[in-house]
């Protein structure tokens, strides 16, 4: 069998039709943050900024922040969730949707102002979480954000993904890495997901230890 830090494991479960992790839309607080960032004087032809979607998978968001005006790049290492994020996307869009692995694929240090999590922190072992915390903060430029939803639930690995923090956990791990700025319930979860997902807004410091 399978296992989730591989491109299979997740293969198998598009090919399935077993994603219940899959919100086929754009959830409310993205919205609400896509409409903030989207008021003031930027001009329309100006970028708002530069979005990395790591474990994009379908990639729902990706038109929401493409139409609001940032520059965006949707990343996934399973080819299933790549070919349905390039379908939904559209064909003007495909090349912004990459088949990679988040910690290996060829990317500059600082060149994103924003890293969207869903649901890929989840997915992966906790035992890779400092690896993830690390990666993003190389990837963020300074005072950039890691934007999105957090999963708390005490994680039993023999269940398999989705793996959640325990209570304090989170806050261990991003500690001196980011300043967490806004933290709220989410209303719009999915079943998997209901009354234990955060929206999290946290700007990466300058942390050099």
């Amino acid at each position: 069998m399978s296992h989730p830090s591989q491109p299979e494991f997740w293969n198998s479960r598009y090919e399935a039709g077993q994603m219940p992790w899959e919100f086929a839309g754009v959830p409310a607080d993205l919205q609400k943050f896509l409409k903030q960032k989207s008021k003031g004087s930027t001009s329309a032809a100006a970028s708002r900024g530069r979005v990395l979607i790591p474990g994009c998978g379908s990639g729902h968001e990706i038109r929401a922040f493409l139409d609001a005006g940032f520059e965006v790049l949707g990343l996934d290492f399973a080819a299933k969730g790549v070919e349905r994020a390039r379908q939904l996307a559209g064909p003007g869009f495909a090349d912004r949707i990459v088949l990679g692995d988040f910690f290996t694929h060829d990317l500059p240090a600082g060149s994103f102002d924003y890293v969207y999590e869903r649901t890929f922190l989840c997915s992966l072992t906790p035992d890779r979480r400092e690896a993830y915390r690390n990666r993003v903060f190389s990837l963020l430029k300074p005072g950039g954000h890691l934007i999105g939803y957090f999963y708390y639930q005490i994680p039993v690995l023999e269940n398999g993904p989705p793996y959640g923090f325990a209570w304090g956990t989170a806050d261990e791990l991003f500690a001196r890495h980011f300043i967490l700025t806004k933290d709220q319930a989410v209303a719009d979860s999915l079943p998997l997901f209901a009354g234990r997902e955060r929206w999290q807004e946290q700007r990466r410091t300058s942390f050099t230890g």
